[in-house]
C-alpha cells in the first residue's frame, strides 16, 4: 500500500472516530443547531492549515538541499584553490 492511501486511509478512519465522538457527546446542544457552512469552513480552515504546514516543510527540505549543495561547491573551490596554491609554491 501507498504512502498516500495509508495517510488517506487513516485520516478518513480519523474522521470517522471524530463524528462518531461529536454526534455521541453533543446531542441536543448547540454544536449541532450551527448551520453546516460553519463546519465547512472550519474544515477548510484545518486543511488550509495542514496545507501550509505541508509546504513550510517542503520548502525547507528544498532550501536545506540547496544550501548543502552550494556548500559542497564552496568547499570543493576552496580545495582547487589550496592544491593550485600548493602547486605554484613548489
Amino acid at each position: 500500500m501507498q504512502i498516500r492511501s495509508k495517510r488517506m486511509l487513516l485520516t478518513l478512519a480519523g474522521l470517522f472516530v471524530v463524528l462518531a465522538i461529536v454526534q455521541r457527546f453533543t446531542a441536543d446542544t448547540a454544536v449541532t443547531s450551527l448551520p453546516w457552512w460553519v463546519f465547512v469552513v472550519v474544515l477548510a480552515a484545518v486543511a488550509s492549515g495542514y496545507m501550509w504546514i505541508k509546504s513550510t516543510l517542503e520548502e525547507k527540505k528544498v532550501s536545506d538541499e540547496w544550501i548543502e549543495q552550494e556548500g559542497r561547491v564552496y568547499i570543493r573551490r576552496m580545495e582547487d584553490e589550496k592544491k593550485r596554491r600548493m602547486e605554484h609554491n613548489h
